[in-house]
């Protein structure tokens, strides 16, 4: 798995929300949802503030936030 931020910041907006219309298969979404599960409770603490900052328009502040997290499923739209 890569340790490109926004790899990580894409496993963290798509973990829970298999929105078929973005065009990922359903395999992402579901490798999204198992790196999810399988992160300390510290780095669910970070996905969720990667996640705020993206919510909120920062998608700088996100991707910094993003790349602590572990490597995750690569994006494949990107």
């Amino acid at each position: 798995m890569p340790e490109y931020p926004e790899h990580k910041l894409h496993a963290v907006m798509n973990h829970d929300w298999p929105d078929m219309k973005k065009g990922f298969p359903l395999s992402y979404f579901q490798a999204c949802g198992r790196w999810f599960a399988a992160l300390s409770g510290d780095d669910k603490v970070v996905a969720a503030m990667a996640r705020a900052a993206f919510e909120r328009g920062d998608e700088a502040e996100a991707k910094k936030a993003a790349s602590a997290l572990p490597p995750a499923p690569v994006c494949p739209l990107l």
